[in-house]
């Protein structure tokens, strides 16, 4: 809390007493004298306000060379965006007009220009939407505001401070905002989270850092179990499909390779098929994208298995059916036949074992 407000002290007293230096140095910039032709000086300071500039911040040597590059960074929009960084460009134009420019002058310059450099290619890659880029870039600008610092630079380290705070959160806010993007997948919502907690952590949000871990780290386990799944349901699915080969393409196939055991293999395939549809099913809650069509292609593999057997075992099933249905009938037929010729001799016999009557007429 008491760096952030020296920080705010710093800012303040030196954006107060630079714009009395920038007035200043515009007013000495305007009296400057028109060529000898009568065109008016070149406006060194017109740059690009919506790209990087590409400066080599190890080529400046004396204190014109670092005069012009400070230049070339006027109208930035990343400086007019965060006005921090813009006073620190007009300290340090002023300070290489100032004096004499020793060895140690120009390696704070070189710092300075590094810091400025870095964070104008962070601004133009957040523009791009570029936000993994713009984070290192953001990060390699918060090394060299740390070189400043441990160099004694402490006017320009702390303004760059201020800024990189708020450009941190602001780049913790552009990742949020992709992790809740329709039609992420969720890996990529997992990277958004990660990267915006670190964001809001490197800009002094504690409280927005630990909401979006946490939520980071519950997506995270969710997401380890149904990859887990995913990759047992596949590999099971895929050793079926292997162990099954080609011989299951076709229900003749099928029959005539594996007999019997086709009733086996069935029962496999049907287990295999429903594993590679809840994998399927869970890649497209996650918009696994190109490894959901992955998925989906097994799935139908295993399909198009689980037919081929089904019918196979059906045929196998009515060939049984009919060779032992010949058999039965010929059986069936010699017992029914049997039967009737017991039931007819059984007849016949009570037929002759009955005693006759004989009567005459007018007999008794």
């Amino acid at each position: 809390m008491k760096g952030t407000l020296l920080r705010m002290v710093v800012v303040v007293c030196v954006v107060t007493s630079t714009a009395g230096v920038a007035a200043a140095t515009s007013g000495a910039q305007g009296s400057t004298a028109d060529a000898p032709d009568g065109t008016p000086p070149a406006d060194l300071d017109a740059a690009s306000a919506h790209a990087d500039v590409d400066i080599d911040v190890e080529e400046p040597q004396t204190g014109d060379d670092f005069l012009a590059a400070f230049r070339r960074l006027s109208g930035q929009e990343s400086l007019s965006a965060y006005s921090e960084l813009e006073v620190i460009r007009t300290q340090a134009v002023v300070a290489v007009q100032s004096g004499s420019f020793d060895d140690a002058d120009r390696e704070r310059m070189r710092g300075v220009l590094r810091t400025l450099v870095r964070f104008d290619a962070a601004y133009a890659a957040a523009q791009n939407d570029s936000l993994t880029t713009s984070f290192e870039s953001a990060t390699a600008t918060r090394e060299a505001v740390s070189g400043l610092d441990s160099s004694g630079s402490t006017v320009y380290s702390s303004l760059a401070s201020v800024a990189l705070d708020r450009f941190f959160r602001s780049l913790g806010e552009r990742f949020e905002q992709r992790s809740r993007a329709d039609g992420i997948s969720t890996p990529e919502q997992i990277d958004a989270l990660q990267r915006a907690g670190e964001a809001y952590r490197l800009g002094g949000s504690s409280e927005r850092f630990a909401e979006v871990s946490v939520e980071a780290e519950q997506l995270e386990s969710a997401w380890a179990r149904d990859s887990q799944e995913i990759n047992e349901s596949m590999a099971a699915t895929q050793s079926f499909l292997d162990r099954c080969g080609a011989t299951c393409g076709s229900p003749v196939n099928a029959v005539s390779t594996h007999t019997l055991g086709v009733f086996g293999l069935y029962t496999d395939a049907r287990a295999a098929s429903s594993a590679s549809s809840d994998a399927v099913r869970i890649a497209e809650a996650n918009n696994l994208g190109d490894r959901t069509t992955e998925l989906q292609t097994v799935a139908s593999d295993a399909s198009d298995t689980l037919l081929s057997l089904a019918i196979g075992s059906a045929l196998l099933l009515f060939a049984y059916a009919f060779v032992l249905a010949i058999p039965t009938m010929i059986v069936a037929s010699r017992m029914s036949a049997w039967a009737r010729d017991r039931r007819a001799a059984s007849v016949g016999s009570v037929l002759s074992a009955m005693p006759r009557e004989v009567y005459t007429d007018g007999g008794e």
